[in-house]
């Protein structure tokens, strides 16, 4: 067989873009004996799964030859991205301009970004069904990587915890826990996403402009606000004859049980017993329907609350603020 046989040369290129890969990946120790991996996004910043995180303040980070304890500086739950900071004090990372993330949103002072990647957020089409990805990890052992196609390529949609994630992304690769916050590449040697596990074993993957959108918040506030409106809900349970005048499909109605004092609903007048019908427009069919819509938002936005108080409907804009940092 001729040396340069198709075959060889698709092999190559195969492994010349998971060797460009290994200086992003990152192993994150986390207590004893969980390891997952990680996506060095930029010089200072790790990416990984929230999920797997926990609620843990540092990690050990293991980057191709160093060894770091970084700092959990945000974990989105409702994306389930999770953020850490590396010492200031770190060498910069080497690697192929086309395959580091560029970020679109301000760095830290203190952080350098790749500014000669050709490769943006923005400028990343979606992923299509049937694309062949890589998703590329590491352990204690060393960097791993596997080879695999999209599965599912969908519309953006809202996680079960509120998040907004941009594109729906499933995976059809073989994947194991150490697995869990790896990058995931294309066969541009771009990093499209972050691999994680979904529901009913499926590979779901985070994608780029989702990870983005969280970075940027954290560093215009210097940490990751919670939208927060401050009113407690309680399901109200719905007879037929009041189901069919309110024209609702659910079983209950969400209503307002509590408001805290001074918070954005007491400064937008909403009362105790207020019953929410829509949010923008949109049915709010369950107390769980609700909250998540409010955890999808951000600070400063302001929502329309429609409301049934005295057997009228009336719309209350409330501004979205940020839930008080304990």
């Amino acid at each position: 067989m001729p040396s340069n046989s198709l075959l060889q040369q698709y092999s190559d290129e195969r492994a010349a873009l998971i060797q460009n890969a290994i200086p992003r990946a990152a192993a994150i120790i986390v207590g004893r004996r969980r390891v997952l991996s990680g996506i060095r996004w930029r010089d200072d910043l790790i990416i990984t799964a929230a999920e797997a995180i926990g609620g843990i303040e540092q990690a050990d980070v293991r980057l191709e030859g160093d060894s770091f304890s970084a700092d959990v500086i945000a974990t989105d739950l409702t994306t389930d991205i999770a953020i850490l900071r590396l010492p200031s004090t770190n060498a910069s990372v080497t690697t192929d301009p086309s395959l580091a993330p560029s970020s679109t949103s301000s760095a830290p002072s203190n952080s350098r970004v790749d500014t000669n990647s050709a490769c943006t957020a923005a400028s990343l089409d979606p992923l299509r069904l049937g694309e062949t990805i890589a998703a590329v990890g590491r352990t204690l052992r060393g960097t791993s990587a596997i080879w695999g196609t999209v599965q599912l390529a969908g519309p953006a949609w809202n996680s079960r915890r509120g998040g907004k994630i941009d594109q729906r992304i499933e995976l059809d690769v073989a994947f194991d826990p150490s697995f869990e916050g790896a990058a995931v590449i294309n066969t541009s040697g771009n990093i499209v996403a972050m691999a994680v596990p979904g529901p009913y074993n499926r590979v779901l993957g985070i994608p780029t402009a989702t990870i983005e959108s969280v970075i940027a918040k954290v560093d215009q506030f210097g940490h990751l606000p919670k939208p927060y409106i401050g009113i407690r809900l309680q399901p109200l349970w719905l007879d037929d004859a009041t189901r069919t005048k309110l024209n609702r499909k659910a079983r209950s109605i969400a209503a307002v049980g509590g408001i805290d004092s001074g918070s954005p609903a007491e400064l937008a007048h909403i009362e105790l017993g207020d019953l929410l019908l829509t949010l923008d427009g949109h049915p709010a069919e369950s107390v769980n329907d609700m909250a998540r819509r409010i955890a999808s938002a951000s600070p400063g936005q302001t929502i329309a609350l429609e409301v049934l108080r005295g057997g009228k409907p009336l719309t209350i804009n409330v501004q979205i603020g940020e839930r008080p940092r304990s």
